[in-house]
């Protein structure tokens, strides 16, 4: 599923009616049928996927223009900058508590953050990305007794491109409570962990409002609507025996409206 050309403006459209009609022909395209939230939601947010659009007033045509680019701030760096007593205790960029004390998110950790990750008492870590794990990180995880997950979960870019089956491995690692503390990474710990703790917390019973908003906290200017398009689509049920099994689900989610069950082969096959 490819983002596609632009649209032309109508008479008295307005930029973000254009926006939310592109939006919505790109969930129509993957057969999604609730477009509201998204389709509004991306008229709101940036997302490095989506083009800027400005409708010249004479022709009201539409113009596809860059995504503007924030300039970083120059900031020294923490362990150049903190005393000697708090440079063992550099997080990850992008570190944060999915669940205080049990799932934790990040970028790809250095060898600078291993000090920091040993206060976490981390049992497991799920790397997101397919590439071998540099030794520093394989010494460390041996030295400190973490197991190591590895479940490729491919980048978003241009097309919806995560499979339900690699995703579904991911949160069967993630939804288990014998694998926490554990820490879900890929490389900036914006993009496919954002895509991995929001098909979590869909498993919760989490709204798509407030999965979006904790995606774009992380994943912001940068944020693709694709990635959210995928966690609309995600079928949370192929797992949610086992969000159920380890009580990760959310108080009362289970008495909202839910699609029907997914099939099985005990079922009773339709007559023709």
């Amino acid at each position: 599923m490819s983002i596609p050309p632009a649209f032309e403006a109508d008479e008295g459209e307005t930029p973000k009616d254009i926006l939310y009609e592109y939006v919505n022909s790109v969930l129509r395209a993957v057969e999604l049928d609730q477009t509201k939230i998204l389709a509004k939601h991306a008229a709101c947010k940036q997302h490095e996927d989506l083009p800027s659009i400005k409708v010249q007033e004479d022709s009201r045509e539409v113009v596809n223009l860059p995504m503007i680019q924030i300039e970083a701030l120059v900031i020294p760096r923490f362990e150049d900058r903190a005393p000697d007593r708090l440079r063992s205790l550099l997080p990850p960029v992008n570190f944060g508590a999915v669940i205080p004390g049990s799932i934790y998110r990040s970028s790809f950790p250095l060898p600078e953050n291993f000090g920091f990750l040993k206060s976490l008492k981390l049992k497991s870590i799920l790397t997101l990305v397919p590439e071998k794990y540099p030794q520093p990180n394989v010494d460390f995880m041996a030295q400190e007794g973490i197991q190591h997950f590895q479940v490729h979960i491919p980048a978003n870019k241009e097309t919806v491109c995560i499979p339900q089956c690699q995703m579904t491995e991911a949160l069967g690692i993630v939804l288990d409570r014998r694998n926490h503390p554990l820490l879900i990474h890929c490389n900036k710990g914006k993009h496919r962990t954002g895509c991995v703790t929001g098909c979590f917390r869909k498993c919760q019973g989490e709204s798509l409002e407030s999965i979006f908003l904790e995606y774009h906290t992380y994943a912001d200017p940068k944020a693709r609507i694709l990635d959210e398009v995928f966690i609309e689509l995600f079928d949370e049920r192929t797992v949610l025996w086992l969000a159920r099994s380890n009580s990760w689900r959310l108080p009362n989610a289970d008495s909202m409206d839910s699609p029907s069950p997914l099939p099985t082969l005990s079922a009773p096959r339709p007559r023709a």
